[in-house]
């Protein structure tokens, strides 16, 4: 056997002690004699039969120990149509010589342990092994010199003499359902020694094993759809996440475009503010064609912002300074570069630059 089977071996040991207690607890105790119809009484010469019915009760017969063949065929036949056959109705009882009574003193204080106390004592008032004895108990009552004392009688056999009187009884074809102890017959039952019926403790196992058992599955499935509705739930928030997730991803991205589109339009306007400021281009194409002579001509105009550079010859380079000068489109007009005239030439290459009138003055705004 290996750890992991011993170790469940002895949960079922637990558990089966466990569920047999508290049967034991929740059974009710029997407190009235059983009734009969069919009295095995078994003595030291045999077994002696006995019925009753709604009169006193009547001696069939003996059958005694050793009895022969024969002589257990002769009680069958006695017993047909006389004796009860239904085990319910049948019962063993031993008689004093084969039984030890003891009376103990136990405090009141403990009348709520008293099976534990009787199996305390009883290996005290027995010569055999426990695992041979047979016993029970009656409460007698208070003690008459102790009044805090309960006097308890106890009576305890041995398994193999209610084995050896079950086996004569079923030889006569009869089943007891209980072994119980009287000095006679007629005296009432003092103590119930063995049921041999359905054990009523056994029972009520049986049944709160079944219902603890549908307590289990109940609490099961009830674990399960409590699982199955935190799963439901976590799925249900793990898709409302992405959706929120998406939204968000959705708001984000409008929001992106909305800031570009902010910054196009931010554009477009300057670009539109410009066109209106700056002057068109074929304006200052004409007021230069106006203002230049004759002599000169261009090879190059460029515009950056506000600042026109033309490139070209003329007979007189620095001649055209005061021209564009006294230009309404143009002002501070200077050389960006020296002038220079190759030899043999009479035109001289210049180099001007000017600011546009009516531009924006964007330098001297970031200066």
């Amino acid at each position: 056997m290996t750890r992991d089977d011993a170790h469940k071996s002895r949960i079922r040991r637990a558990y089966s002690r466990w569920l047999r207690e508290l049967s034991n607890f929740l059974t009710p105790k029997r407190t009235a004699e059983r009734p009969w119809r069919t009295m095995l009484f078994h003595t030291v010469e045999g077994l002696e039969i006995f019925t009753k019915t709604n009169g006193p009760v009547t001696r069939l017969g003996i059958l005694r120990a050793g009895a022969t063949p024969d002589e257990v065929a002769g009680i069958r036949r006695l017993l047909l149509g006389k004796a009860a056959q239904d085990p319910k109705q049948v019962i063993l009882r031993l008689s004093p010589a084969d039984v030890v009574q003891r009376t103990i003193q136990v405090p009141k204080a403990a009348a709520d342990l008293m099976d534990s106390v009787v199996e305390n004592k009883i290996e005290t008032i027995v010569a055999w092994p426990h695992e041979n004895t047979c016993y029970s108990y009656r409460v007698a009552g208070a003690n008459a010199t102790s009044p805090d004392q309960i006097n308890t009688d106890i009576i305890a056999t041995t398994k193999t003499i209610i084995d050896t009187a079950l086996e004569s009884a079923r030889a006569v074809g009869l089943s007891p359902c209980a072994v119980d102890f009287a000095p006679t017959p007629e005296t009432a039952s003092l103590a119930e020694l063995m049921q041999l019926d359905a054990d009523p403790i056994g029972k009520t196992a049986t049944r709160l094993n079944a219902v603890l058992g549908a307590l289990v599955l109940c609490s099961l499935a009830i674990w399960a759809f409590g699982v199955y509705q935190v799963w439901d739930l976590e799925a249900q928030y793990s898709e409302l996440d992405g959706k929120i997730a998406a939204v968000t991803s959705r708001v984000e991205e409008v929001k992106r475009l909305n800031d570009e589109n902010t910054k196009f339009k931010e554009q477009r306007e300057r670009l539109a503010k410009r066109k209106i400021d700056y002057p068109p281009v074929m304006t200052l194409v004409e007021a230069l064609s106006r203002s230049l002579p004759d002599t000169a001509y261009l090879d190059e105009l460029e515009i950056h912002d506000n600042e026109a550079r033309i490139v070209g010859k003329s007979a007189d380079p620095t001649g055209l300074i005061g021209t564009l000068e006294s230009s309404p489109e143009f002002e501070d007009v200077r050389f960006a570069a020296p002038t220079t005239r190759e030899d043999g030439q009479t035109l001289g290459t210049f180099s001007i630059v000017g600011k546009v009138q009516g531009a924006p003055q964007h330098a001297e705004n970031s200066q």
